[in-house]
């Protein structure tokens, strides 16, 4: 079909997680398919996780401090909305 594909295999970056906010990783992995869009004439637009799925993900979960834990999801959220709203 005249598309040329790389032959050199790419090693995945290894990250670590400290312990402390290894819930907060599983509870947004386990949100991952839970984002608010809005797609308009300009494309899409990536506007967070849906706080109501990300509650009930807490709840059966069983998240005892959902205070922090919120707190740590938003900040992957963050960085998470920057790489996915890059034009």
């Amino acid at each position: 079909m005249g598309i040329s594909l790389p032959t050199e295999q790419v090693e995945p970056e290894t990250i670590g997680i400290w312990p402390e906010h290894t819930e907060a990783w599983e509870l947004f992995l386990a949100c991952s398919r839970q984002w608010r869009i809005v797609a308009g004439m300009a494309g899409a637009f990536y506007q967070g996780l849906d706080a109501a799925a990300l509650a009930a993900t807490m709840e059966m979960m069983g998240v005892a401090d959902r205070r922090t834990c919120l707190h740590q999801v938003q900040q992957i959220e963050t960085g998470a909305l920057e790489l996915l709203n890059q034009k």
